[in-house]
């Protein structure tokens, strides 16, 4: 995250948050998906939900599986 810009706060939610994104945003688009899955364009503060597409594929979806290791 630092290199984005971000100095601070590195080790709490926030930042697990940011960094899902980007990692999301990367995946998307070294399969070709970040055209079809935009996301919003304007932050407003609704919920923002996405809608499937006809005839593309799905969207991906993750599991993260953590075993028996604590994750708080």
């Amino acid at each position: 995250l630092p290199r984005y810009g971000i100095k601070v706060g590195l080790t709490n939610y926030a930042a697990a948050y940011c960094t899902g994104l980007l990692v999301a945003r990367r995946l998307l688009q070294r399969l070709g998906l970040d055209s079809l899955y935009a996301g919003a364009t304007e932050v407003t503060g609704d919920e923002f939900n996405v809608e499937p597409v006809d005839n593309g594929p799905g969207a991906f979806r993750c599991y993260l599986d953590v075993g028996l290791a604590r994750t708080t």
